[in-house]
């Protein structure tokens, strides 16, 4: 069986690419941090990352953008696509209801470049408030990859990583998909004029 003791002594992270509920078991038992994706969970075994604070990164996005372009799929690759986009979302309500840590991914490259904040809205629909989407997309992503002593919150010693938006995210999380500023380690590259 897969252990993760080797990349844990190295202080690494392991995630786990599955969409099915057999792999997530076993990837769980093995002790990863993540499951990626994790379409077909069942709720036993959303219990259980949440028992053992295994993070689900759902990409509902990856779903969100190849239900929009299905037909240019190849045949075979439309059926499973199908499935796991009728699948995703009450996948998510599931996990959200019995308190699985989730962190924001996106599966990039599946959508277009710059719709990553798609995400806090599909993340909203599925029955998470918008401070628990934007905590998914912060702090709960720092926490995962090991990096929350830097970044995913702001407090005085850690990287300024801020994006600003028009609004309150908090009343229209759509918000989130029109930055106005963008800030890396105190550094401005979008707005700031």
């Amino acid at each position: 069986m897969l252990r993760t003791s080797e990349a844990h002594a190295w202080k690494r992270k392991v995630a786990a690419h599955c969409h099915g509920d057999r792999a997530a078991k076993m990837a769980i038992a093995a002790g990863v941090d993540s499951i990626e994706h994790g379409t077909f969970l069942q709720d036993d075994t959303l219990s259980e990352m949440k028992r053992r604070h295994v993070y689900l990164v759902p990409t509902i996005s990856a779903a969100y953008w190849k239900g929009k372009n299905m037909d240019q799929l190849p045949p075979p690759i439309a059926v499973k696509a199908r499935a796991a986009f009728a699948q995703i979302d009450q996948m998510v309500q599931h996990a959200v209801r019995i308190g699985v840590p989730i962190a924001m991914g996106t599966d990039a490259a599946v959508g277009p470049h710059g719709k990553n904040a798609v995400e806090f809205w599909l993340l909203t629909k599925d029955g998470m408030t918008p401070a628990q989407a934007l905590i998914a997309g912060t702090a709960n992503g720092a926490e995962l990859l090991g990096i929350s002593e830097q970044t995913g919150t702001l407090q005085p010693g850690k990287a300024a990583d801020i994006v600003a938006v028009p609004g309150n995210p908090l009343v229209d999380i759509e918000a989130t998909q029109h930055p106005s500023l963008v800030m890396k380690q105190g550094v401005v590259y979008v707005g700031g004029k």
